[in-house]
C-alpha cells in the first residue's frame, strides 16, 4: 500500500461487495477483500465500460478507471441507470437495485520525475493523476482537468501534449484525437521523456492494410460490455448485408479464428487499433468504414 492512494470509500466493502479491478490492481482488490469480506472478480476489466451487474452484490466497486462521458452515456442506456459523479474522480452507477462505484487508485510520485523542457499541456490517465500534478508543479506547465482514457480526450493541446503513463497507450490515444500535436510520454517510473511519433507512424502503417482489402466476408463486432455494446451501429452495418458476431472479449486468436476477411468494430476502438501486429485480419472501426478514409480521429472515436 505503500506506492498507492485509493479513496477512502473502498475500505467500506463488505460481504455484500463484489470487487472489480484492472490486471495491475488485482492485488489491491484482494487486499481490501481480505480487511473487509468483500469478494474479488477474477474477469479481466480493461476500463469502465468493462463494469457487469451482479444481483448476488448490492455493490460493486470498479478499481482505478475513469468514467468519461461517452462511457456514462452507453452505461446509462445500456443499463437504464444513472451515473453521478461524487468526487473528483470517483463515479456511482445506480441502475437495477445496485450500486456501482468507480473508485479512483493513484501512484504516488516516485523521489525523482522526468521532467520535460518544452512548454506543453500535461494529460494523465486517473492512476498518474497525483504523478502528474507533481510535474505541474515542478515546472509550471499547465495540467488537464480531467484523466483522458483510451477512447476520451476532453481537452484539446496545443502544439505540444505531455501524458504521463507507463507504456504508449495513454500517449497514442491522445496521438490518434490530435495527430497534429507533438506528443510526449512522461514515463514516471523509466525515468524518461520520449517522442512517440514513430510509434505512431508504424500504428498507421498497421492500419492502412484494412482500408486496402478486398473483402467478401465481413464481420461486424458487437459487445455485451454495457459501456461499449452499440446495437443500432451493428443493426445498420448487417443491413448492408455483413455478419453481426457478438462477443464478451475479442482476443486477436478469437478474430482470426472467425476467419472474415475484414472485420468492422463497434466496441472499443482499441480493438481496431492496438495489437494490429498480432491480427492477421484486417480490423477497421466503425468510422472509418462509414467515412472510408483513414483518419486516426476515426479511430479512436466510440460515439
Amino acid at each position: 500500500m505503500d506506492n498507492v492512494e485509493i479513496h477512502p470509500l473502498a475500505w467500506t466493502a463488505d460481504s455484500e461487495t463484489l470487487i472489480e479491478a484492472p490486471p495491475g490492481f488485482k492485488w489491491l482488490a484482494i487486499e481490501i477483500a481480505s480487511k473487509t469480506g468483500a469478494a474479488v472478480s477474477g474477469r479481466p476489466v480493461w476500463g469502465s465500460c468493462d463494469v457487469r451487474l451482479d444481483k448476488r452484490y448490492k455493490r460493486i466497486f470498479h478499481l482505478g478507471h475513469g468514467v468519461p462521458p461517452n462511457v456514462a452515456y452507453l452505461l446509462e442506456k445500456n443499463l437504464g441507470g444513472k451515473v453521478e459523479r461524487l468526487d473528483t474522480d470517483l463515479y456511482v452507477l445506480k441502475a437495477g437495485g445496485i450500486e456501482v462505484y468507480f473508485i479512483p487508485v493513484y501512484y504516488i510520485p516516485p523521489p525523482r520525475l522526468p521532467l520535460p523542457q518544452k512548454g506543453g499541456k500535461i494529460y494523465f490517465p486517473v492512476p498518474y493523476r497525483r504523478i502528474a500534478e507533481a510535474v505541474h508543479r515542478q515546472t509550471g506547465f499547465p495540467v488537464a482537468r480531467e484523466p483522458i482514457t483510451g477512447c476520451w480526450v476532453g481537452e484539446p493541446p496545443g502544439d505540444v501534449a505531455y501524458v504521463v503513463a507507463t507504456g504508449l497507450f495513454y500517449p497514442l490515444t491522445l496521438k490518434l484525437f490530435y495527430p497534429e500535436s507533438q506528443v510526449f510520454q512522461i514515463d514516471p517510473f523509466r525515468g524518461e521523456v520520449r517522442d512517440i511519433e514513430g510509434d505512431f507512424a508504424r500504428i498507421l502503417k498497421l492500419k492502412a492494410r484494412a482500408h486496402v482489402t478486398e473483402a467478401k466476408r465481413v464481420a461486424v463486432l458487437l459487445t455485451t460490455k454495457p459501456g461499449q455494446r452499440q446495437d443500432e451501429k451493428a443493426r445498420e452495418l448487417a443491413a448492408r448485408g455483413h455478419t453481426v458476431v457478438v462477443l464478451d472479449e475479442a482476443s486477436p486468436d478469437y478474430i482470426d479464428d472467425l476467419q472474415f476477411d475484414l472485420v468492422i468494430n463497434t466496441a472499443c476502438p482499441r480493438i481496431g487499433i492496438d495489437d494490429l501486429d498480432r491480427i492477421k485480419t484486417p480490423i477497421i472501426n466503425y468510422y472509418e468504414y462509414i467515412h472510408n478514409r483513414l483518419d486516426p480521429r476515426l479511430a479512436a472515436t466510440l460515439l
